[in-house]
């Protein structure tokens, strides 16, 4: 008799024991499918999720200031667009939670389009300018972009509400993540769409790998073996030696059974799945190179140089992509001649190690480069009544200043020279 026999034989002939039969058998036979699929959202993982929460929390800590540049002169400018990014863009959001929530959307929806809510200002001379009133963040389905009469680029916007509203492009600021040759939109593909086939494949991989562990060590906790009975009884009979013996094995206290049922018992080896670390760190690596984001930086115990690499990998593009295209939206042409810019401020002192800030403390008291404060705002100590002053070593001299002073310093040189030869003459 076989093990599928023996299990004909054991369980009741109806419908729940067929079902219990084909479960057993299947968990024998290892021929289940254990595993769900993870789908084709990759946005319902954990681990993507995470590395884009980590990028979204370092972004949400820009400064964002409006500036005037003119050469190497920069003034930062007290206007509507420095004091909204002060505190709140706009009345739901604060600059913290606006920063995160245009890379949210601009991670998950490839493209992120800000809409800059201003009024016309006529000036008494007639000059106009914009009055800024608050920056939004568009929650949009659907976009169409295109030429209208030949005239004007504009864009369609279809939200999730089904509403529908159209826009000149250059009312909107536009920002994307994962180009194609696309020229517009950002997707991924040459066509503007999201390309995860290779990401859905490994977080798939992933997502199995982390289901069979507990569903590896459940199994090997439940099944140890069949017993084969070698009797003849009818199947009744055999359900009660069945539940006998499973008497037998849960009160059994050290692991020995005692037993006068004429039988065989055949051991089942399930053993727990064991998963070699290299391969689940290098299913972990391609979603954390996908975003930018070491396994150091999702830790949180990373060093001055992983930072670094983080902050060129995945905050820099950011930063160089959202200065220009908010700059072109917000600035007339002849404003941005005159060196009107937005300008992000990150401070990347606060992430160095004890020595560095140590070697940037000294470099600071030597050139003047910061105030006494700010040295102190670098270590975490508060500030001291005096403390806004910089100080300079005088051993540095004004680079304009050089020649006058080597000139002075060479005049001096020859004019003792010349009084200690009259005297030598003499």
């Amino acid at each position: 008799m076989g093990i599928l026999s023996y299990l004909k034989s054991v369980f009741p002939g109806d419908s729940k024991g067929d079902m219990d039969r084909a479960r057993y058998h299947a968990w024998l036979m290892n021929a289940t499918p254990i595993f769900s699929s993870f789908g084709q959202d990759i946005y319902l993982s954990d681990f993507v999720n995470n590395a884009i929460e980590r990028v979204a929390n370092e972004i949400s800590k820009i400064d964002l200031k409006s500036i005037v540049q003119s050469e190497d002169i920069l003034q930062i400018q007290n206007d509507d667009i420095t004091r909204l990014f002060r505190f709140k863009p706009n009345p739901l959001q604060t600059t913290s939670d606006f920063f995160a929530n245009i890379e949210w959307l601009r991670r998950k929806d490839r493209n992120v389009f800000i809409y800059p809510q201003y009024e016309i200002i006529t000036l008494p001379n007639g000059r106009q300018f914009k009055r800024f009133l608050a920056f939004y963040p568009l929650k949009i389905a659907a976009v169409y972009i295109g030429e209208s009469n030949g005239q004007v680029w504009e864009i369609k916007m279809d939200f999730e509400d089904g509403s529908s509203y159209t826009l000149p492009y250059n009312d909107l600021i536009h920002l994307r993540w994962r180009r194609g040759t696309n020229t517009t939109i950002g997707g991924g593909d040459d066509y503007g769409q999201a390309n995860d086939y290779d990401v859905i494949r490994t977080i798939d991989a992933l997502d199995k790998t982390i289901q069979g562990l507990p569903k590896g060590i459940e199994a090997s906790l439940q099944i140890k073996g069949v017993y084969h009975a070698k009797t003849l009884a009818d199947s009744q009979k055999l359900g009660k030696i069945r539940d006998d013996f499973e008497d037998h094995i849960i009160s059994s206290r050290s692991g020995m059974i005692a037993t006068d049922l004429g039988g065989e018992f055949t051991p089942v080896n399930i053993k727990a799945v064991d998963i070699p670390e290299p391969a689940l760190k290098f299913l972990k690596s391609v979603i954390q190179e996908r975003y930018g984001v070491s396994a150091a930086i999702l830790s949180g115990d990373y060093s001055g140089e992983q930072h670094s690499a983080f902050y060129q990998t995945a905050i820099e593009d950011f930063i160089i992509q959202f200065e220009q295209a908010m700059t072109a939206c917000c600035f007339t042409p002849r404003e941005q001649d005159v060196g009107h810019r937005v300008k992000c401020y990150y401070n990347k002192v606060r992430y160095m190690a004890t020595a560095d800030k140590m070697n940037l403390a000294n470099l600071a008291k030597e050139t003047g480069i910061m105030s006494l404060n700010q040295i102190n705002e670098m270590f975490g100590i508060e500030p001291f009544s005096g403390g806004d002053r910089r100080i300079q070593s005088l051993n540095y001299v004004n680079i304009q200043d050089i020649d006058s002073y080597q000139k002075n310093k060479a005049g001096v040189q020859l004019e003792e020279e010349g009084e200690g030869g009259d005297s030598n003459d003499g």
